[in-house]
């Protein structure tokens, strides 16, 4: 795992963000989604997007899915969102993943994580849990939701940390205020629902152009 994580962090240190693309209802029912999915991956791609997470699915065919967007886009530092079950930490272990996350902290699952050699970057939300990802041996750990806990709250875990810790923001993050957060704390950023249909808008056009 720590190979992983160190290979995380040099990949955001290039470029500190990751888009969230989660899938449609009914995503795996309709042929042109699929299509549509990676038409968007393409996009982001071509925009100089170097960090793509794809939402975690239970459908069997997610996987398959995944394999293919692996090997198709081999420029993109590729990881799954929304691991919060034995059931999605299962699915994601054949696929040989640089990164996944989790929304919440749940010791369970990151223990089995370590032990299968997977990186589930552990959401946080309270000090208490920070404490636990740190003693696991997590480097890196997800601010969730980093808009409603605000900088108070990344100003107490800098304050208490003992080691240096990679913090990424997530949760309400509007292009707008990149360069705010990351001045304020933030080694990086996740950009989800906040951004129209995952693409680029303007400020996040001209954010791109200086990575």
């Amino acid at each position: 795992m720590e190979i992983k994580q160190n290979n995380l962090i040099k990949s955001l240190r290039v470029q500190p963000l990751i888009i969230v693309i989660r899938l449609e209802h009914q995503f795996f029912n309709i042929s042109h989604k699929r299509e549509n999915l990676f038409l968007k991956i393409e996009k982001l791609s071509n925009y100089g997007v170097k960090n793509i997470e794809i939402g975690w699915d239970s459908n069997p065919e997610w996987v398959n899915m995944m394999l293919e967007i692996k090997k198709k886009f081999k420029s993109i530092n590729i990881g799954v969102a929304s691991i919060k079950s034995k059931e999605s930490l299962d699915s994601i272990r054949p696929l040989d993943l640089n990164y996944s996350m989790s929304p919440f902290f749940n010791k369970e699952i990151h223990l089995k994580a370590i032990k299968s050699n997977q990186l589930v970057i552990p959401g946080i939300s309270n000090i208490e849990n920070f404490k636990e990802a740190i003693n696991l041996g997590y480097k890196i750990v997800k601010i969730f939701p980093a808009s409603k806990l605000g900088h108070s709250f990344i100003k107490e875990l800098q304050d208490f940390k003992e080691k240096d810790i990679f913090f990424i923001g997530a949760g309400g993050i509007k292009s707008q205020d990149l360069k705010k957060l990351l001045k304020s704390g933030y080694d990086a950023l996740v950009i989800g629902r906040e951004l129209r249909n995952q693409l680029p808008d303007k400020d996040l056009e001209i954010w791109l152009k200086e990575y």
